[in-house]
């Protein structure tokens, strides 16, 4: 393939000569698909786990056995998919191989009932060994659903990121998908981070359609996997990361798997030590790599950053970047967001609104940033437990979504949008589309 471009994209133009700060965007942008590949996609092969505890009973149950009949119907003839359920015991319902027949998983579910107590790192472990022996050339993912908190065998967050983690590095990732009100959304964001799949939530199987049509999507469109960029700073130069950004044991930091087409990036605050008047200063250099899909290895690089040092007052005048300016402020309110959770899980209903107004004054000139506000402001008189979630699943979609290499300007909610689902702006993570033209079978 193609390698991938890096563009390092400076806030603005040049720095201030008596030093100071500068943000700059790091991408890394993905060729766009050469024609006729589209049927050459990698094969996938799915563990699909999920959570039949005692708090499953009933309609949980119900929407996650919907979910997954509703992923066997999307699967290819290429692909492979297993089918295992767990409470504190776990049951292999299906073993990995072809989905041949949508009703054959579908009666191999007919009989789950709820019951027990909820050893989730069992269950995502059984999943996880029937993908094992996967070949460079396939994608192997374990998509787990839970409605609940993990209350029996390993339970304790760092242990279950850690082999999240190391399976991740065996070629097998990990998705989350929480489901119903009460799950433990930071669990399931750890255990989705750390292994390099997505997260997603919703109260019911209509809710969750268009996470799937995401997921699937993107794994039908990735072109790069396991993307790591190290940054180097020119002398008098110190790196701060914007966002809820993963750095790797070797210094250099975690990006989204790229698709055909599209940009995964990374916000920088760089600190910048005064300069003579007139200099071109350097900056930052970066060099990725990647893992293709057929598993060869991808080294790109970008070369170092050069701006003007100007005057303090002339670099206060200088107009910001538009794209830049926007991505920093979704970085900016995914921070911020957090404290709002904070108060709002505390039950200060009173000073979460207060910090909304703030927020929604700071983010005015931010158009999708001020629908989702507009939300959370709803959800939090509504529903307080699931604004919370709304926030935390929101906060980690600013750090770490995909984005077109030329993005258009949001102008309203884009659930709706021809474009790819994993590029669409949403203003509630947690809710889909009404599909009644396609429902979930």
């Amino acid at each position: 393939m193609t390698e991938p471009t890096i563009l390092l994209s400076p806030r603005k133009p040049a720095v201030s000569a008596q030093g100071g700060i500068l943000e700059v965007l790091v991408r890394v942008q993905a060729p766009d698909q050469p024609a006729g590949t589209q049927a050459q996609v990698s094969s996938k092969r799915l563990a699909l786990v999920v959570d039949r505890s005692g708090s499953m009973g009933g309609q949980p149950l119900a929407e996650a056995l919907r979910c997954v009949t509703h992923i066997a119907n999307c699967m290819t003839p290429a692909d492979q998919m297993s089918v295992v359920v767990y409470d504190d015991k776990v049951n292999v319902l299906v073993p990995l191989s072809p989905v041949k027949s949508v009703d054959a998983v579908r009666q191999a579910l007919a009989h789950i009932e709820s019951g027990g107590s909820t050893d989730l790192f069992a269950g995502w472990q059984a999943g996880a060994r029937q993908l094992e022996g996967g070949v460079d050339t396939t994608i192997s993912r374990v998509i787990l659903l839970s409605d609940g908190q993990a209350n029996h065998g390993l339970c304790e967050v760092t242990e279950i990121e850690r082999h999240c983690r190391e399976l991740l590095a065996r070629g097998v990732s990990t998705t989350t998908v929480g489901l119903g009100r009460g799950f433990n959304e930071d669990l399931m964001i750890a255990m989705a981070r750390a292994g390099g799949g997505q997260q997603y939530y919703g109260q019911t199987a209509d809710d969750l359609f268009d996470s799937f049509d995401e997921e699937l999507q993107l794994l039908q469109a990735l072109c790069l996997q396991k993307l790591e960029i190290k940054l180097m700073p020119a002398p008098g130069v110190i790196i701060e990361p914007v966002g809820m950004v993963q750095q790797t044991p070797n210094g250099a930091y975690r990006l989204s798997d790229l698709a055909w087409g599209a940009e995964s990036w990374l916000m920088l605050r760089l600190h910048i030590s005064p300069s003579a008047l007139g200099d071109t200063r350097d900056l930052l250099a970066a060099t990725l790599q990647a893992t293709a899909m057929d598993g060869q290895s991808v080294t790109a690089h970008a070369a170092m950053l050069r701006l003007p040092a100007v005057a303090q007052a002339d670099h206060a005048a200088l107009s910001a970047d538009d794209a830049v300016q926007n991505r920093l402020q979704e970085v900016e309110f995914a921070q911020a967001s957090q404290a709002l959770r904070e108060l709002v899980q505390r039950g200060d209903i009173g000073a979460a609104r207060a910090m909304m107004s703030e927020l929604e004054k700071r983010f005015a000139q931010h158009p999708w940033l001020r629908d989702k506000l507009q939300r959370l402001r709803t959800l939090a008189e509504q529903d307080p437990q699931m604004m919370s979630k709304e926030v935390r699943f929101s906060a980690m979609r600013m750090s770490s979504r995909l984005s077109t290499k030329s993005e258009t300007p949001y102008s309203q909610d884009e659930t709706e949008s021809a474009m790819p689902a994993f590029l669409r702006k949403k203003v509630e993570e947690g809710r889909g589309r009404n599909r009644s033209d396609k429902p979930i079978t």
